[in-house]
């Protein structure tokens, strides 16, 4: 689930306690987070998302309880960490870029969280209107917009889309890695699995579902959309064959099959999918070639190829990168 949703969550369930909502609307230059990155601060307890990679946590806390305080709803707190100096004795983030970050007060029931929730399960695309640079610092703050349209011509928009969903073909012990670490991202997961010994959800604990679904129709029971990825690796041939024959017509975001490129391609003819190009609908053998050795090592080696394919990205080292790695 992402920081949005989170941060949704609370505001909708928990209406009556007070917050300050933390939202970067501008980066010059390098950042750890992009534009649109929010944190949620209670008066008291544990906050909910990010601003960095924890470097400006602490402060922007401080800021945020400091205006609780206060008889002010909004302030804009700017970091500059451009200057040398800064490396050395300031914030230190080594970023080396300026961030301007909207504090605005949550103070009773505010409507945009029951939207964003609403969409999310219906798993719709919403947005976030954030207006900071008003004169009139009553006017700024956070709204949902129904569209893009909508939006005010001096206000930051944020694209909120459901959370990524990771459907998994197989429950043996080498899912188990699998989903724990799509789960660390913020995924939605499924295991499906036709053996009702394997698919118990007490084996999966951080799966949203856990299903015993015969491999015939397994695929055509689920819900599918522009952001849902799936993997087989149920370790069966006449569990794969009839997966990838529902699967790879469906043309998804991601689809990996797990095993030798041999038997994959057996696989793919026995089919009737011979012509499909190879990597193009369908990943086999799924995983980027990492090394290492076991469940786990496999495991980050798919959620990598999953997270560089979803995103348009080759995989490279970041230091043979020669562009931005944060890009509108």
């Amino acid at each position: 689930m992402s920081e949005q949703f989170k941060i949704a969550h609370r505001l909708a369930h928990k209406p009556g306690s007070r917050y300050v909502l933390a939202t970067l609307v501008k980066v010059e230059g390098s950042s750890y987070r992009r534009a649109g990155a929010q944190l949620l601060i209670p008066a008291r307890g544990s906050v909910i998302g990010s601003i960095s990679g924890g470097c400006l946590e602490s402060d922007l806390i401080a800021h945020g309880r400091s205006l609780l305080a206060s008889k002010r709803s909004t302030d804009l707190v700017t970091y500059d960490t451009t200057s040398e100096n800064d490396l050395l004795w300031g914030v230190g983030t080594g970023c080396h870029g300026v961030v301007k970050i909207l504090l605005e007060v949550i103070d009773g029931v505010v409507s945009w969280p029951n939207l964003i929730v609403k969409t999310g399960l219906s798993r719709q695309v919403s947005y976030l209107e954030t207006i900071w640079t008003e004169p009139d610092a009553s006017k700024c703050g956070t709204r949902a917009l129904t569209a893009l349209g909508d939006a005010a011509p001096n206000a930051f928009v944020t694209t909120v889309a459901p959370p990524w969903h990771l459907v998994i073909f197989g429950a043996g012990d080498d899912a188990q890695p699998l989903v724990s670490l799509a789960a660390t991202l913020g995924w939605d997961l499924s295991v499906i699995d036709p053996r009702q010994a394997m698919a118990q959800p007490s084996r999966f604990p951080a799966a949203q579902q856990v299903q015993c679904l015969p491999a015939e129709t397994a695929a055509t029971q689920l819900t599918w959309d522009d952001r849902t990825a799936a993997v087989i690796m149920t370790h069966h041939y006449r569990y794969d064959l009839p997966l990838l024959r529902t699967l790879v017509p469906l043309h998804l975001p991601f689809l990996g099959l797990l095993g030798p490129r041999e038997r994959g391609s057996r696989l793919m003819r026995d089919a009737g999918l011979g012509d499909v190009t190879p990597g193009q609908l369908l990943r086999n053998p799924v995983g980027l070639d990492l090394g290492g050795d076991g469940a786990a090592a496999v495991a980050l080696s798919i959620m990598a190829e999953i997270q560089a394919t979803i995103h348009g990205r080759d995989a490279r080292p970041l230091f043979q990168r020669a562009t931005a790695i944060h890009h509108e």
